[in-house]
């Protein structure tokens, strides 16, 4: 009798377990994080025959596996198509997303599964989170001359930190004007452009559900090749031989900050002995060089004209007097802009201006008055000594009277 109700008690229980459902695994938790346009999946594996997917929110659905169901039935939700389950094993399920774009920022997910028609059920859920932090706003660097040519520029920004990041959206506006929206799908774009003319770009990241977050800060450029401000000329070292030709100081003051940077300055002069044009290349950012074989009294021209990408720039003219004798060590120079017209593909050749003499005193006619003026003082110290030695003499003379005999 003892041993019928033990195996009475066994047969209860396993009917007991038998008839109540086990959820086993569930692989949603509350920090499970989805990108909207990614597919995403959740696995369910329980102990009943009867397993229903629930979703709720922004949209209920529901998707019911039954006893009969054989393992690899995939079904499908009723609304929208948004979600689908396949039956992996007589009790394992998985739940696939396609797409959560039509959701705003969660669903809740629930697996529920019961024993036959036990009304007894078990169940497990979550909130899935939809990313939606589109906060961080992309920079864009200010673009070096190597990102600019002659009619184009190419942007780069720095890569968003954000998840689920589709796209970057490029706006653009021209002289203030809002021109089509551009996209990219890397973090950089070639834009083309026109000489003169501003154009201003922002930068924003765009997700898989097309959401679109902040614009950058806005950063303008304008294409152009500067023109120099200044001139300074310096005549110096100057050689003893006063026919030997003189050195010329050239200073370059630096354009204001341009988009493309400068290349390099082309300064066309005409010191030289040749007297004919001379044109030398300083690369940038070197701004100064001397030139040789300046003669004294003479007027020379110096021009100077930037170059970048974009073509040439304007010229700036200066003129330099070469005096006789070294001048002091800082002379700046008259300097005058001069406008020219040209084309962004010649560099024009402007005439050399003809040279003129400055009258003045050569090196030996300053030699020769010296000399007479020391043999002017020469003569004036030995006429007044002479004088001097005759006063003397003659007072001594005076100052003696005769002696006579007195048998006289």
């Amino acid at each position: 009798l003892t041993l019928l109700k033990m195996i009475f008690f066994i047969v209860f229980s396993l009917s007991l377990a038998i008839a109540h459902s086990q959820i086993l695994g569930f692989s949603c938790t509350s920090s499970t994080r989805f990108c909207p346009n990614v597919p995403s999946e959740i696995t369910c594996d329980t102990t009943g025959s009867i397993v229903s997917w629930d979703l709720s929110g922004d949209i209920d659905d529901q998707i019911t596996f039954g006893i009969t169901d054989p393992v690899g039935t995939n079904k499908t939700s009723d609304q929208n198509d948004v979600f689908t389950a396949i039956k992996t094993g007589s009790t394992s399920f998985i739940l696939k997303f396609t797409s959560l774009i039509e959701f705003d920022n969660s669903v809740m997910v629930t697996c529920t599964d019961q024993v036959d028609a036990n009304p007894n059920t078990n169940d497990a859920s979550c909130t899935i989170m939809i990313y939606d932090t589109l906060s961080t706003n992309p920079t864009i660097p200010v673009p070096g001359y190597t990102d600019i040519s002659f009619n184009s520029v190419t942007l780069s920004w720095n890569p968003s930190t954000e998840q689920c990041i589709d796209h970057y959206n490029i706006t653009v506006t021209r002289n203030n004007m809002n021109l089509a929206d551009m996209i990219s799908d890397t973090t950089s774009y070639v834009y083309p452009i026109d000489r003169g003319v501003e154009y201003c770009f922002t930068v924003s990241v765009v997700d898989g559900a097309n959401r679109r977050g902040p614009d950058s800060m806005s950063q303008c450029l304008t294409a152009e090749v500067p023109e120099v401000p200044d001139i300074t000329l310096q005549p110096t070292n100057y050689p003893d031989n006063p026919d030997d030709p003189v050195e010329v100081f050239i200073n370059i003051e630096q354009p204001d900050s341009y988009r493309p940077e400068v290349l390099e300055y082309i300064v066309i002069h005409d010191v030289n002995i040749n007297i004919t044009p001379t044109t030398i290349t300083l690369p940038s950012p070197t701004t100064t060089t001397t030139l040789t074989g300046a003669i004294r009294g003479s007027v020379y021209t110096i021009q100077v004209q930037p170059s970048n990408t974009l073509g040439t720039g304007n010229i700036t003219s200066a003129t330099v007097a070469i005096p006789s004798v070294e001048p002091p060590p800082i002379i700046t120079s008259m300097s005058s802009s001069m406008t020219m017209t040209m084309s962004t593909s010649t560099t024009p050749s402007p005439s050399s201006e003809t040279r003129d003499t400055e009258p003045g005193l050569g090196g030996g006619a300053i030699a020769g008055i010296v000399v007479g003026v020391i043999v002017f003082i020469l003569i004036v110290i030995s006429i007044v000594v002479g004088i001097i030695i005759y006063c003397v003499v003659k007072g001594n003379n005076g100052g003696v009277k005769p002696v006579y005999d007195n048998d006289q």
